[in-house]
């Protein structure tokens, strides 16, 4: 019997593969070992997963301007592997809490607070849910938004705060959900391990939009953003850059999906990863440190 990891090449794949011995299953060659090439057909997953006792499903996307992409890869990718997986098998899926949705039922949320997808990404995390839970050993993780080390995407941010033109959207009181890449992938090693199942919202404790910017440039050694701007005024100037990348192939520096997250108030109850799993995120602070720390070095290289 095996255990198989899709999503291996990617930044949470890559440390959970640390943590585990499993198979990666890849689109294309990517140098991981042991890994098999698939197209992730039904067809062809079913040969391949003939002898799977585990299958850890990180694989997603995250082209929120992309519906098409969206269903295709976070929905119909997980139906395909659930339609081709063993009965028996244990099933962990990586889903996200924007099944939240931005205005919540309950603050915090926990894995018994109402969902409600509010965005296409939203929906097909939702449905994707869905399919895992027809497998009779399933365990589904709803990670906050993941940082950390080789996290590219947020040097965008630290080249507009030490530029001087990073601004905050709205107040800057809202709290923000983070998760370090390493204790969300600590905490899906241990449920496999122990195969455990159901619902874990896997989310550090809460931080304000404002604090982020703070802590960030402290570790940077600039000043934190002073300006404000409008979360509307920043989502059109968004929803505008996403137009522009459909015609261009171009990727947005800040998506809609980016200015809701930073602008929305929402905080989360990961007691049941704590008991169950062992989940003990670090403090966001000694995070964004590490990311601080290999954004310089690499300014200077």
């Amino acid at each position: 019997m095996a255990t198989y990891v899709t999503g291996g090449s990617g930044r949470l794949g890559g440390e959970v593969l640390k943590l585990m011995d499993a198979v990666p299953l890849v689109r294309r060659p990517s140098g991981l070992k042991g890994e098999i090439v698939t197209d992730f057909s039904s067809e062809s997953l079913k040969g391949q997963l003939s002898d799977a006792d585990s299958v850890v499903h990180l694989a997603g996307s995250m082209r929120f301007w992309d519906r098409k992409d969206l269903w295709e890869t976070n929905h119909a990718l997980t139906k395909n592997l659930v339609d081709a997986c063993p009965p028996d098998c244990n099933f962990h899926f990586a889903s996200s809490i924007t099944v939240y949705g931005k205005q919540m039922a309950e603050i915090p949320a926990d894995e018994n607070t109402p969902l409600n997808p509010d965005t296409e990404y939203a929906k097909s995390k939702a449905a994707a849910e869905q399919e895992a839970r027809r497998m009779k050993h399933n365990s589904i993780f709803r990670i906050a938004v993941i940082y950390g080390p080789g996290y590219y995407d947020y040097y965008s941010v630290f080249r507009m705060m030490r530029k001087g033109k990073m601004m905050i959207l709205g107040g800057g009181g809202n709290r923000l959900p983070f998760v370090h890449v390493e204790d969300a992938a600590s905490a899906i090693a241990s449920a496999h391990a122990k195969k455990a199942t159901g619902a874990y919202v896997l989310c550090g404790g809460p931080v304000t939009q404002s604090r982020c910017y703070e802590l960030a440039a402290e570790a940077l050694g600039c000043a934190p953003p002073s300006k404000h701007v409008s979360p509307k005024l920043a989502l059109a100037y968004a929803k505008l850059e996403e137009t522009l990348g459909a015609f261009t192939g171009a990727k947005p520096m800040f998506t809609s999906e980016h200015i809701r997250i930073l602008s929305s108030d929402r905080a989360f109850d990961s007691s049941k990863a704590g008991r169950g799993l062992g989940f003990r995120p670090r403090p966001i602070g000694d995070g964004i440190r590490e990311m601080a720390k290999e954004y310089l070095a690499q300014q200077q290289a």
